[in-house]
């Protein structure tokens, strides 16, 4: 009999976590069908084909002198456009600038010196929230 509550209890718990559980978070990010849908479900606009290859954890360190970034899920699509997928489960105030910061970075890893600025391929940074960052009562902004 207890063995059947401690499944029960375990099953219980599966069932409350959610994506911002990091264990869950990186399940998905780690399968690029679950990966893709959850970027279709938050850019539906976009036609994303296929996902070419999800990384986690990418580090980008440019300067031993400059802040470094990891992105948690670092990832390309079928025609070159960047997503970098974050999970932030705490309100720190930074997460506009940190924004600002993770994209700079995206655009220096996708153009070498000599080529043209309009060459660079279209990126987008992901933070999923389990909080309303702007408290304007709305699911999703984009900057």
């Amino acid at each position: 009999m207890k063995e059947i509550e401690k499944q029960i209890d375990m099953n219980a718990r599966w069932e409350n976590l959610g994506i911002s559980n990091d264990f869950l978070f990186e399940k998905v990010m780690q399968n690029p069908e679950l990966c893709k849908e959850l970027l279709q479900r938050i850019l539906p606009e976009l036609e994303i084909e296929s996902i070419e290859y999800p990384e986690l954890q990418k580090g980008i360190n440019l300067d031993a002198d400059a802040k470094s970034v990891r992105l948690d899920v670092y990832i390309k699509d079928g025609k070159g456009t960047v997503y970098d997928i974050e999970m932030q489960t705490t309100e720190t105030g930074e997460l506009p600038k940190r924004t600002r910061y993770y994209q700079s970075m995206l655009d220096l890893q996708m153009i070498e010196k000599g080529m043209f600025y309009k060459q660079l391929k279209p990126s987008y940074i992901i933070f999923i929230c389990p909080f309303d960052l702007y408290g304007a009562g709305r699911h999703i902004y984009n900057l």
